[in-house]
């Protein structure tokens, strides 16, 4: 009898902890915000504490589930493929990779596995298991490094413009240019939404490492044109949910970088000298933007390698 009640026990134990357990799962919260900025069309923020890394989103048509990007982590992108099921029974069908680097792909496995097609720029294939070793460079660690080259190979490329119907729904995939020479975007015209990937980054410094400040601007500049502009909602890589208006303030950042260093470089400046004339003045133009020291001096080291014409840039891929 004892026995029994202790085998008893032990069970109600057992399953006590599992329901807590599993409450704690439920509770869990999101690595991203999410926010429904069109019909049945998401945008994925990164959270506060950036556990997600990048921006994310999704496009439920009649039959089925197109995603933009897959986030840094696996467990990010799992936890979006759940809020994807709790929103629709429909299935994923393809996840579109804006950019190789990896705080956009890291995810892919999680989406693959939940049943997408990866679509990207031919170049990703090329570059996303090799270029994102570079990108992060010294702060490259061996589990990352590892994850690196495990990354999923896209199972469509394209350097051309494309269209993906889900159903009677329209997704029109653009190729552009500026930040990495691979980019993606993404519109949904009946929604007037447009997935600009890192070619928009609202009130925090992007990442210029491979990009082309002329062919950002001119390309920015584009997104300004389209016929729904005042009343897109453009989802950036990085940032909050924007406007036409955040798409001017970032091209006026981009011009602001370049002026400045330009300046710079006509006084001789160079180096540290060069860092610590251009990041207060940019600093103070853009009181409201997130730059830290070290992204300002990235970017300032980049810009003055593209007005040199000394700027590496990832090799295409030749046809």
């Amino acid at each position: 009898m004892r026995r029994a009640s202790r085998v008893a026990r032990r069970t109600l134990v057992g399953a006590l902890a599992a329901l807590t357990a599993a409450a704690a799962t439920a509770q869990a919260p999101l690595p991203f915000v999410l926010k429904e900025v069109g019909p049945r069309v998401y945008a994925a923020i990164d959270g506060p504490e950036h556990k997600a890394g990048s921006n994310a989103g999704f496009v439920i048509g009649d039959d089925g589930v197109l995603v933009v990007d897959g986030f840094f982590t696996v467990e990010a992108a799992r936890a979006l493929v759940g809020e994807i099921h709790r929103l629709t029974p429909k299935p994923i069908r393809y996840v579109v990779n804006t950019h190789y680097h990896a705080d956009h792909t890291g995810g892919d496995q999680a989406l693959r596995d939940a049943g997408a097609i990866i679509i990207a720029h031919k170049n990703v294939r090329a570059w996303v298991r090799t270029d994102n070793i570079n990108l992060f460079g010294e702060r490259i660690t061996p589990e990352l490094k590892a994850r690196i080259e495990a990354l999923p190979l896209p199972d469509i490329v394209t350097d051309r413009d494309l269209t993906v119907w889900l159903g009677s729904r329209r997704v029109v995939v653009n190729t552009v240019l500026g930040h990495t020479g691979g980019d993606l975007t993404i519109y949904v015209p009946d929604a007037k939404v447009f997935f600009c990937g890192d070619m928009l980054w609202r009130k925090i410094s992007p990442n210029l490492i491979d990009g082309s400040v002329k062919e950002w601007s001119a390309t920015d500049g584009d997104f300004l044109k389209l016929p729904d502009a005042p009343h897109m909602a453009f989802v950036p890589g990085h940032g909050d949910v924007a406007d036409a208006k955040d798409v001017e303030d970032f091209r006026a950042y981009l011009a602001d970088l370049k002026a400045l260093v330009l300046d710079a470089r006509k006084h001789g400046l160079k180096d540290d000298a060069e860092v610590q004339a251009v990041a207060p003045k940019l600093k103070a133009r853009h009181p409201d933007w997130t730059i830290s020291d070290r992204a300002a001096t990235a970017e300032i080291r980049y810009m003055d390698q593209e007005l040199a014409g000394t700027k590496k840039r990832p090799v295409p891929v030749s046809d």
